[in-house]
């Protein structure tokens, strides 16, 4: 069997033509718990092959969770991860609720920059628009039978450089609302990033994709009449008068990226609303947009739920919001939000696409 185990670290990658796919780097790092011990110092490793007990409580019983964050090359010399505090509560958050042991916030932050610093050199430049995507996940694992907690813990971090998203400007896309399944139940785990969330997604987005629909939109599984998420992404609207609203439920996943695009909407003088959102609010939204990680924002074009499409014909608010937070990002604008940490400091070398910009 293949195991992703290098002798040498792997070459970089082409800047101008990274994707966002999975993409070697040198390290892994892996901090293990017992209960006799609680975590351990935690190693960094060649090894990216994990191998567990067949009757691991992750493989039968799903305990696992993940996170997902970037770090950037800034227009400074240094590397910088992006709202890290806000993936280490919510991970505590998910860890609490399926009876696993907590990862401490400087723990995550150890972890976290141990990644980083150990593939330093696959950050992408900055003025190539990329960024290293950090996976943490937790899983319970160790032979065991019956529900209960696992007799093991482990926590890993993986990093993959990932280009632009956008490698000319925001793109919209379509959505189509999800109609035969549900996202999460009420009172379920549907507001933690629990691994098996995202699995009964699979099939209703290949669905999707084969009537030329990019991405899902989920309403309430007890009414459908209320929004809640789309497919990996929060939802982001704005009113005819300019509101930017959000839905809050139970069952959302909080985004740590939508946290940051609410605060960054207040400080722009916008006004911000997280409340319930009928669906019957859709039709009249001004713009709409998918919120995450990945891409920050993505521009909804058309929303179609049955035979009814709901059209948006622009996203000069979101364009404004996404600009605002990809500067921040890069290093090009004050952080005024206090939500990006030093981790390492790599000189533009080779020279940054953009040299003059970086110098100035």
């Amino acid at each position: 069997s293949r195991r992703r185990l290098y002798a040498t670290a792997p070459p970089l990658p082409e800047w101008e033509t990274l994707g966002f796919n999975a993409t070697p780097t040198a390290r892994m790092i892996r901090y293990n718990w017992s209960a006799e011990r609680g975590w351990d110092a935690g190693e960094s490793s060649p090894e990216f092959t994990v191998t567990i007990h067949g009757l691991s409580n992750v493989l039968h019983y799903g305990q696992g969770l993940f996170e997902g964050l970037k770090a950037f090359h800034c227009k400074d010399g240094l590397v910088r991860v992006f709202n890290s505090h806000a993936n280490a509560a919510r991970l505590q958050s998910g860890a609490e609720r399926l009876a696993m042991p907590v990862v401490p916030p400087e723990l995550f932050d150890e972890a976290v920059d141990r990644c980083i610093r150990d593939n330093v050199e696959y950050v992408p430049p900055y003025g190539y628009g990329g960024a290293m995507y950090l996976r943490p996940f937790l899983f319970g694992h160790g032979e065991k039978l019956g529900l209960g907690a696992a007799p093991h813990y482990s926590f890993c971090v993986i990093a993959s450089p990932v280009g632009a998203y956008y490698k000319g400007g925001l793109e919209p896309i379509d959505a189509l609302v999800v109609e035969g399944f549900d996202r999460a139940a009420p009172r379920g785990v549907g507001n933690i990033k629990a691994a098996g969330n995202y699995a009964p997604d699979v099939l209703p987005s290949i669905l999707a994709k084969e009537k030329g629909y990019p991405v899902c939109l989920y309403l309430d599984a007890a009414t459908q009449t209320y929004v809640e998420e789309f497919s990996t992404s929060n939802f982001i609207g704005v009113t005819a008068e300019g509101t930017v609203v959000t839905p809050t439920s139970p069952s959302i996943l909080p985004s740590c990226t939508k946290g940051v695009v609410l605060e960054t909407a207040r400080r722009l003088g916008m006004r911000v609303e997280e409340r319930p959102v009928s669906f019957d609010e859709v039709g009249g939204l001004k713009e709409v947009a998918a919120c995450g990680t990945a891409v920050v924002l993505t521009p909804i074009s058309s929303i179609t739920r049955g035979g009814t499409v709901h059209s948006y014909a622009g996203f000069d608010t979101i364009a404004t919001l996404y600009n605002a937070i990809t500067s921040v990002q890069q290093g090009e604008a004050n952080d005024a939000l206090g939500i990006t940490r030093v981790v390492a400091e790599r000189p533009h070398d080779p020279p940054c696409r953009d040299a003059e910009a970086a110098a100035a």
